[in-house]
């Protein structure tokens, strides 16, 4: 649930570690959402702020690979579909401004065009020796959900098989920066 020291330590041992961190911890992230920004997240904005209302995060839905190994036992389509309206709403998505300029989330949230955010849900790395998966759903929280369920088992699956074997090397205090 936290970057902690035994988290630490067992990345340090070559292990491969799920990290569902509590999404209250995470300062430098933006709030989930299913419904998109429509079409002018600076005038809907603007209009909340104008009537004291709260301000929508302005996301415009996800983008995955429905083909990688991690969805194996999630079936899912390439964007925003109606499985993901629950996960998403109990979602942070975390800034990935400072990772290398290729890296790519499992799960992309996509930013809007006036702050474009690289946002992610789902990400994964090599840290020192081990292997990370860093999920920003609360699965644990939504465990009643079926869909929540379904993609914590497809991703222990993935993380248990010879295909997990992620591309990008990210030392500790990147990894820190973003959830912090």
């Amino acid at each position: 649930r936290a970057l902690d020291e035994p988290t630490r330590q067992a990345l340090a041992a070559g292990k491969s570690v799920l990290l569902v961190p509590e999404l209250a911890a995470l300062t430098q992230s933006i709030e989930g959402s299913f419904a998109s920004a429509f079409w002018n997240f600076g005038m809907f904005r603007k209009l909340a702020e104008e009537r004291g209302k709260p301000v929508a995060p302005g996301t415009l839905g996800i983008l995955c690979d429905p083909k990688h190994t991690a969805f194996e036992r999630f079936p899912t389509d390439g964007h925003s579909n109606w499985h993901w309206f629950h996960l998403l709403q109990g979602s942070r998505a975390l800034i990935l401004d400072t990772l290398p300029s290729g890296y790519r989330p499992l799960v992309q949230v996509i930013d809007n065009f006036e702050r474009a955010h690289r946002l992610g849900v789902v990400i994964e790395a090599r840290v020192g020796d081990g292997k990370l998966v860093v999920c920003s759903i609360d699965l644990l929280g939504l465990k009643e959900r079926p869909e929540a369920r379904q993609l914590l088992h497809s991703l222990l699956a993935y993380m248990g098989s010879p295909q997990f074997n992620p591309a990008t090397q990210l030392d500790l205090a990147t990894l820190e920066g973003v959830l912090r």
